[in-house]
């Protein structure tokens, strides 16, 4: 028996509570509350333990495990990040190195900085203008216990992970991935599969993101051929009971395995149907003239990349922040992201040629606006605004790389006694923390680095202080 039908039955029963939750099905609270949390219960007869899972929970994983191929599945109350934290701790011990694309969540780098790891980034190719990854290749691998991964990118891409992973087995080097973004890939037989398919060890992906499933639902695969040590998978398991709450959110796990049932239904024909829409939504857009789709190769379908031309692009007028806030406040579009260079909308099979067709005509309208309000304005040069604005993202990556500044480890750095210094004076000295500019995400420091002017020029310039390790400035100064 599934979880849900199991839940269905406790709530048929109508037992007066004395047990957890303090709601007690549903009580003193809002209206629109009452009938979801009947199914908020805690671990009572009939109703499994995550933890422990011998009946409905683990009949849940099983039809996850069997819809993705996986030797072993499990779900995941904490989203992927619980994942993420556990594998990377439970493959690893303090100390050791890892390969880590350096365009990693920063669940990887919390995880990282927890277990005192060691990175050797694996560095992207990045778009200058648009910001973001375009491609992450590996062609030589050092010593090191495990190889993290991202795939697919936020913004949708899909590299040659396979390459990565055969090169990786090669010296016996498990790979585990962050497919947070990734739940949906298995149901297309077109385009970039999943890490999974594709041999990688550990995979965790979040439902919520690409699927009909409440946020903060995910789960964590065991590949079917993994090199993993009976070992590292015991401390992967001790994990994720550690890190998870011993009182895990049943309506959570129930709107997974209610998403299961459409999927396994429904989603191959939804996927299709879903395609089919993306497609017919592309041909119309490309009628547009003052805005374009980025499509990216071996990109995910799923992620609209929107995208201004660059004879056309001019800050705070006619830029992807505009637009976004546009497009909600004329149209109620809400769009995933956006940047002065770029609108990241994001579909799902629960994404209705409505919703398309809501699109197609508000960014026609759009379009048309900028022809008759703004075309003539701007009917000027803009390559001196355009070579101002665009980030020059990949010098500023290939900078990074070619200065390796590592000093210390992450979690002895941020253990160390810090102080506050003005941009100008941190030349020299440790950082203690991080500096993420957004776009494309990509930690341009990283506590335990050395700060060199190269590295400061590259800061956003909203970054006005940075916290450094005394001891080390101080020497350093001498």
């Amino acid at each position: 028996m599934r979880l849900l039908k199991a839940l269905e039955l406790i709530k048929s029963d109508n037992l007066i509570s004395y047990h957890m939750p303090g709601h007690k099905n549903g009580h003193h609270v809002p209206e629109v509350f009452q009938e979801i949390l009947k199914y908020d219960i805690t671990e009572i007869p009939g109703s499994d333990h995550l933890h422990d899972a011998k009946g409905c929970i683990l009949e849940t994983e099983c039809l996850i495990s069997r819809l993705y191929n996986s030797e072993k599945s499990k779900l995941l109350i904490n989203g992927s990040t619980v994942g993420i934290l556990s594998m990377i701790m439970g493959l690893t011990g303090r100390g050791d190195k890892v390969l880590v694309n350096r365009n990693a969540h920063k669940s990887i780098y919390n995880a990282l900085e927890m277990n005192g790891l060691n990175p050797i980034y694996i560095y992207p190719e990045v778009d200058d203008f648009l910001g973001i990854p375009t491609d992450l290749k590996l062609d030589e691998i050092e010593d090191v216990k495990i190889c993290i991964l991202t795939y697919p990118t936020y913004e949708g891409l899909c590299y040659s992970i396979k390459d990565i992973i055969a090169l990786c087995h090669s010296k016996g080097i498990p790979v585990i991935v962050d497919e947070a973004h990734g739940a949906h890939l298995f149901l297309h037989d077109q385009g970039p599969k999943s890490s999974l398919e594709l041999g990688a060890d550990v995979v965790v992906q979040s439902f919520h993101k690409t699927l009909p499933a409440m946020t903060q639902s995910a789960c964590i695969h065991i590949g079917k051929n993994h090199i993993l040590s009976d070992f590292q998978l015991e401390r992967l398991d001790w994990y994720l009971k550690t890190l998870q709450s011993s009182s895990p959110s049943y309506v959570l796990m129930a709107s997974v395995d209610a998403m299961l049932t459409v999927v396994e239904q429904q989603g191959k024909a939804l996927s299709q149907e879903l395609e089919f829409n993306i497609e017919a939504f592309y041909k119309r857009a490309d009628h547009l003239k003052h805005l374009k789709f980025i499509r990216l190769k071996n990109g995910d379908i799923t992620k609209l990349l929107l995208s201004i031309p660059l004879d056309n692009f001019f800050p705070d007028y006619w830029d992807g922040h505009v637009i976004s806030q546009m497009l909600r406040e004329k149209y109620r579009i809400q769009s995933e992201y956006d940047t002065a260079t770029l609108v990241l909308f994001m579909t799902s099979i629960s994404t209705s040629k409505d919703d398309f067709e809501a699109l197609n005509i508000a960014l026609e309208r759009l379009d048309q606006w900028f022809e008759v309000s703004l075309a003539d304005k701007f009917n000027l040069d803009n390559s001196d605004v355009i070579d101002k604005t665009m980030g020059k993202y990949n010098v500023v990556y290939r900078t990074i790389e070619r200065e390796n500044n590592f000093v210390y480890s992450a979690s002895d750095a941020v253990l160390m006694n810090k102080k506050t210094v003005n941009r100008e004076d941190c030349i020299g000295c440790i950082a203690a923390e991080y500096i993420i500019p957004y776009p494309p995400g990509i930690p341009i420091l990283v506590p335990g680095e050395r700060i060199t002017k190269a590295v400061v020029n590259l800061f956003p310039k909203e970054v006005n202080e940075v916290k450094i390790i005394i001891e080390i400035a101080e020497v350093y100064n001498e």
